[in-house]
């Protein structure tokens, strides 16, 4: 036995009392290496927390950790049959963390202290438990990351294909139309794809979701790769055509729906349709879940029933409901969308112009007196 091996138990084995000295062992130094990096860092901890909370993009970063925290204890058989050995190599990339969380607190870059933060947490599991155990816990770890509140850089990207796309969609239906930059004309109004139009929501949503789903539904590494490439691509292109069709609803019923709350309750309820299909789609190619090795071996008056290792995932659907409950949630739409109290100014004559175009070989100039309505 190595020097710094820890020992499960000394009590006999298979029996209650060393199950339960076996989870202490394995759980006190995580939970106190857990306990002290978040006492430290408490305020990045905190302003985490509050993104959380007021935003819905990033709402779902409240499950993540408790789905975290469901997903090591799926894995408590394999844990159970390895040994506690702090791997102190494992100090320098945790040190390399906290040196970046200092750098990113200089810099008021809450990104990298945060992502620091995620990081030391991760790496002080090898580090006090050591690198078997850490191994074993290679994806609940992982999806800790899915508590950082990211995304935003990817917002003029999404955006500016989301106004590509609803355009060119909008001249193949020959529906005139006329852009600049990220607001567009057409004869029942003017439109503009703000963040919200981004679909920054929606991609990190399934992202979050579609990656727990390849876990729990696949055994084959490839596969897991090709679920989460399609979640990453349909809320994209779902995205593009739900922008598409509230334009075209708005344009058809002479922007009587598809305009006011109507607008976000649309676009979520084609999203979620999106999304069970691409689940329901994904599970014709489900793959049994990997057996669980078997732990001690239990004695027959010790336990009447054994304890079930949770192969099968049969509590996927609760956890996807709760991510998608927390990701889901509506704001306000008031402070999403003002309305404006006074019309907008009128275009001048050379905008007026430049606003008038061709469509099938005639003329159409630009209503004057419009106003943009976002693509949420």
């Amino acid at each position: 036995m190595k020097r710094d091996s820890i020992p499960w138990s000394a009590a006999p084995a298979g029996s209650p009392a060393a199950l339960r000295a076996q989870a202490l062992w394995m759980l006190a130094p995580v939970a106190v290496a857990f306990i002290v990096i978040i006492a430290l860092y408490g305020r990045t901890a905190i302003e985490m927390a509050s993104t959380w909370m007021r935003s819905t993009t990033y709402s779902h970063g409240m499950v993540v950790p408790l789905i975290a925290a469901w997903l090591a204890w799926r894995r408590r058989d394999v844990l159970r049959a390895l040994p506690v050995a702090p791997s102190w190599p494992w100090i320098v990339p945790f040190a390399g963390a906290g040196a970046a969380w200092l750098l990113g607190d200089l810099a008021q870059a809450n990104a990298v202290t945060q992502l620091a933060l995620v990081t030391m947490l991760v790496t002080s599991v090898p580090l006090v438990a050591g690198t078997r155990i850490a191994r074993a816990l290679t994806f609940p770890l992982g999806y800790l990351y899915f508590a950082v509140p990211i995304g935003d850089f990817l917002l003029p990207q999404l955006m500016q294909w989301t106004a590509d796309f609803t355009v060119w969609a909008l001249q193949v239906s020959g529906v005139p139309v006329y852009r600049e930059g990220l607001q567009f004309v057409i004869p029942s109004g003017r439109w503009s794809v703000v963040e919200a139009c981004s679909g920054v929501r929606y991609l990190i949503a399934s992202l979050t979701v579609g990656t727990l789903y390849a876990y729990l539904s696949y055994r084959s590494p490839w596969r897991r790769l090709a679920f989460v490439g399609v979640a990453i691509v349909v809320p994209i292109v779902a995205n593009w055509l739900r922008a598409y069709g509230i334009v075209m609803l708005g344009h058809l019923s002479s922007n009587r729906i598809a305009v006011g709350v109507d607008h976000l309750i649309y676009g979520w309820l084609f999203f979620g349709v999106v999304v069970l299909a691409m689940f329901a789609i994904g599970a014709r190619w489900r793959e049994d879940a990997e057996p669980v090795a078997a732990g001690p071996a239990l004695p027959a008056a010790g336990l009447a029933r054994p304890v079930s290792p949770w192969p099968k995932v049969r509590h996927g659907p609760g956890i996807f409901q709760t991510v998608l409950w927390c990701t889901f949630t509506f704001e306000d739409v008031s402070t999403r969308m003002p309305l404006p109290s006074s019309p907008p100014p009128r275009p001048s004559r050379t905008r007026l112009r430049r606003m008038t175009m061709l469509v099938g070989g005639e003329p159409w100039r630009t209503p004057p007196m419009l106003m943009a309505r976002p693509l949420l």
